[in-house]
């Protein structure tokens, strides 16, 4: 496989785009290594490039009055950080923390005259940066609506879901899972306590597995709930 194919896969626009603003593309692009749990942006920090994530998940979070963290989403390979993009189209301080999950991240830079070079001239680009706005909106809203609307407990249903790898393993603390949801470990403890007893989880250390997927399902959308 040619390097130029490659970086066609790992960049969503790179296959749309003209011949010109691809070699443009590849000539200014950097690739840096973030190590696992390593901040790459904090609140009030100059966004002066674009990052795309080549491989790993970077977390993006705050941090509330009372210390507590929550996760506003994840960024995974081919996606970009749009609070980013927003800072540096507008110029204003990026509002956030970013963070290198557990297994660290690889990402792929834009300086950002170089991006706007590309916005342009570039429907491709244009295209990619209006779609990662519009799913990100999206996210967020939705996020919204479930910290207003569910019960803890149905959160971390949600959390748990989402986070699920092929084998139906969520490999994260039990104060991961506190950090994402805003909440303490204590909390955490006792839910996931609940949901074992019921025989749709198992907990082992640092991880939980998931027994019963459809059961865990039906939890959240009110099908089954015991009290």
């Amino acid at each position: 496989m040619k390097p130029s194919d490659h970086l066609r896969e790992i960049i969503p626009f790179a296959g749309n785009m003209s011949a010109e603003a691809f070699g443009f593309l590849n000539d200014n692009l950097k690739r840096n290594t973030v190590a696992p749990g390593a901040d790459i942006l904090h609140p009030g920090d100059v966004v002066n490039g674009v990052y795309i994530v080549q491989s790993g998940t970077i977390r993006v979070y705050y941090v509330g009055p009372d210390g507590r963290e929550g996760t506003l989403y994840w960024i995974e390979a081919g996606e970009s950080c749009i609070l980013a993009l927003n800072s540096l189209f507008t110029e204003m301080p990026y509002p956030a923390f970013a963070a290198a999950e557990a297994d660290g991240v690889e990402i792929l830079t834009l300086s950002g005259a170089v991006f706007r070079e590309l916005f342009s001239k570039d429907a491709a680009v244009q295209k990619f940066l209006f779609e990662q706005l519009s799913n990100r909106v999206y996210s967020l809203l939705k996020m919204l609506e479930e910290t207003m609307r569910l019960p803890q407990e149905d959160r971390l249903i949600l959390l748990l879901l989402g986070q699920a790898d092929e084998e139906d393993t969520i490999r994260l603390s039990q104060e991961n899972l506190a950090r994402h949801l805003g909440t303490i470990r204590e909390v955490i403890s006792r839910l996931l306590r609940n949901l074992a007893s019921q025989g749709v989880i198992a907990l082992a250390p640092r991880k939980v597995l998931i027994l019963d997927r459809k059961r865990l399902q039906a939890m959240v959308s009110g099908e089954q709930r015991e009290i």
